[in-house]
This record gives structure tokens, sequence and C-alpha cells, in this order.
């Protein structure tokens, strides 16, 4: 879904019903050959990616999808998900069986998860603790907050990633000395809380490094270490090492270097700290720690579900303004002012948007595929991208 095509808009303000349903489904328009692949292969739910999205986002070109009349087949157990529930279509005949009604299909109403927030919004770092000291170059910011499901979590403007109720925000640079590290947390409406934390670095960095391969995956995650070993005072060199991947509990390995573990699966969802404690032929101890996120796909496709079904729910509610916080900032302004020309057509146009089927996630991006059933009883597919924002927030930024 890398290269997408769009077609420019072109309204007049206030049209009507059938005016605004043609404009938003321009289903002449052939569909990009990878979408047309997906739309014509059996959805096999959502899956997962390592890969990262394009390295930086697409030109916007205009305000809508591209669609295709194709039929599409969409077998049991497809991960389904929308708000359809709110919708009456009216057009099926007995024997049509709609998207939201396909036989074995995981439906997610949208917005069965708060991602709103209804109460007070808090967020705390508790790692690193305050006037710590570090001789490295960046930090991996760590804490909890109190939010909904679709927090945001940015520390010196880099987003980072959430897990219940925790946050990691990896490799925050720092510069020599004093160190400020302001958080904020955001919720998809806008509202913010901020909290700060500070760390001095000063001196050298310890000669040995654990790097990982990602702090971030969906359980169960198999998390791979690589262990550096520089030059140690003294020529010393690396008797031992101890390991405590969970960074709770007695060490998971305690021997020689050469037979340490460099793979760790962590089977469940939270924040963990991973701790290695090497010892060198003088009896030098060095201690790295490496936090390692691990978050929930059910969870994580069902913020995704709901950020598109808050759209849909707030443009059925002829809500423009509030309906552009789904969208990121850089699209919004376009987004909010085509949702006001439409007017009271709002309804019929979030009615017809369609209902996430098929989606592939990545860290910090998913792409996904909407299909709509049409009155003659084919279908349409629709490219739908959502991407975690600068300030932490998964929103659309492109369809």
């Amino acid at each position: 879904m890398s290269h997408w095509s769009r077609k420019r808009l072109r309204t007049t303000a206030a049209p009507g019903i059938a005016h605004a349903a043609a404009a938003l489904l321009v289903l002449a328009v052939s569909m990009p050959h990878s979408i047309t692949a997906r739309a014509n292969a059996q959805l096999t739910g959502f899956s997962v990616t390592p890969n990262s999205p394009p390295p930086a986002p697409h030109a916007h070109t205009g305000l809508l999808p591209v669609s295709t009349k194709k039929t599409l087949v969409i077998p049991a157990g497809s991960e389904l998900c929308g708000i359809d529930s709110i919708f009456a279509d009216g057009f099926e005949t007995p024997s049509f069986i709609p998207i939201n009604q396909s036989i074995g299909g995981i439906v997610s109403p949208g917005l069965t998860q708060d991602i709103t927030g209804t109460g007070a919004l808090s967020v705390t770092i508790t790692s690193p603790a305050t006037g710590a000291t570090t001789g490295d170059s960046t930090v991996d910011v760590s804490g909890t907050f109190v939010g909904p499901v679709n927090t945001g979590i940015a520390v010196n403007g880099i987003a980072g990633y959430t897990s219940s109720s925790q946050f990691l925000v990896p490799n925050v640079p720092l510069i020599s000395g004093a160190n400020t590290l302001s958080l904020t947390a955001t919720i998809l409406p806008g509202a913010t809380a901020t909290n700060t934390g500070s760390i001095t670095q000063s001196g050298t960095a310890t000669p040995i490094v654990v790097a990982t391969d990602r702090p971030i995956g969906y359980a169960p995650f198999v998390e791979h270490f690589t262990y550096l070993i520089g030059a140690l005072p003294g020529n010393a060199t690396i008797n031992a090492v101890a390991i405590n991947f969970k960074g709770t509990g007695g060490n998971d390995y305690s021997g020689p270097l050469a037979n340490a573990p460099k793979s760790y699966t962590y089977q469940q969802p939270g924040l963990y700290t991973a701790q290695f404690q090497f010892t060198d032929s003088n009896n030098a101890v060095y201690t790295i720690k490496r936090s390692v996120l691990i978050q929930d796909l059910v969870v994580q496709r069902g913020v995704l579900c709901d950020v598109y079904g808050y759209l849909r729910n707030r443009l059925n509610a002829q809500d423009a303004t509030n309906a552009g916080y789904a969208l990121q900032p850089v699209i919004r302004n376009d987004y909010i002012s085509f949702f006001n020309q439409l007017g009271a057509s709002m309804p019929a146009t979030a009615q017809q948007l369609g209902v996430i089927v098929d989606g592939q996630l990545g860290i910090g991006f998913a792409d996904l595929l909407l299909v709509r059933d049409n009155p003659d009883q084919s279908r349409s597919g629709f490219p739908l991208r959502l991407t975690l924002g600068t300030d932490g927030v998964w929103r659309i930024s492109e369809m």
C-alpha cells in the first residue's frame, strides 16, 4: 500500500446527500494494483510486520479515497470493525450477507474502548530517577499514566509507546550537562497533561552495550539482544554475566558470556526492564538495563478500529470539528472544511465509508483496508493508513 492514488475533490458549499455520496465514493477510479490484489485475495485478518513505514509521509493530494467496484470475498474468521450498529443500510436482500454479518467475523462495534477519556489525565516518569546521572548519549524514559487507551506520550517532542497504563519513550537524546525531560500526555480530542524529570549527562559511556532489535513488540514477542564489549580498564575481559530479562524475580541466566542467551520471549503485555550484570577479570561489575515494552495486539487493533469509529461517530453527530481530531494535524483542516461543506449530509457520508476488514500493523503505522457494501450488492475497497503522531496519539494520516 505504499503508492496510493487519490482524486482531487472540488466541492461547493453544502452539497446534497446524493452529491456528497457521489463525491466520496468515486467508483469509476481504478484502485492501485497493490490494493486490487488485496481486494481480490481472501482476507486473513490483521497481521504484524516489523517493517518501518516509508521514511516520509506521502504528499497530500486530495481528500478522497479511491475505490474499485469489485466483488470482495470476506472469508469466515476475518477481523472486522466499524460502528455499523448505529446505521441501517436498508438495501440488503435475503440473499446478500452484509459485511458486518459475515459468518465467523469478529466484529468490533467501535467506540467500545475509552479512546477519549472522561476523567483526570495525568502522567509520571518512573525511570530515570529525577537527578540521575549517565554517561550515555541517550536515555529510555518510562513511567505510568492515567488516561484512555489511545493516550499519546511524548518526551522532549519524541513520541513513545504505551501498554495498559505504562509507557516507554526509547532513546531520548541527551546533551552534556543538565537535561530536562519534558513529558506530555495527549488524548485524541487534544487535552494534555504534563510533568517533568531531569537527568545529567556526564562522564564517559560504559564500555559495554546491550543492543536490542526493537524496544517495542506485540505479545508474544521474541526480543533479540546483542552484547558489545568495548575496551575495559586494565585490559580486563568479561568473566561472567548475570541476566534477568523481566527485571523481577531471580536471574534467567548466570555464567560465561559465551553461553549467554541472545533472545527472550515476552509472553505477556507490559513494560519490562531487562538487567545485565557483567563481571570482568578485575572484579569490576557493569550493570546495563534495557527497557522493552510489549503491547497487546487485540487492544491495539481495537484502538485503530475505534479511532476510525470515532470519526464516523462524530460525522453521524454532524460534529465536523471533533471528527477532525481523528485525523493527523497535517490533513485535519482540509477535512474539517470538507465536512462542514457536507453539512446535514455528514451522517449519510459516515454511513457510506465502510468497515475495516483487514490490516497490517507495524511499529508506529498501520495499513488497513475498508470495504463498503454497495446498493447493487457489489463491494468497494478503500485504503486507510493510521500513524502514531509526534504527540504519540494514533490518528488517520491517509484515506
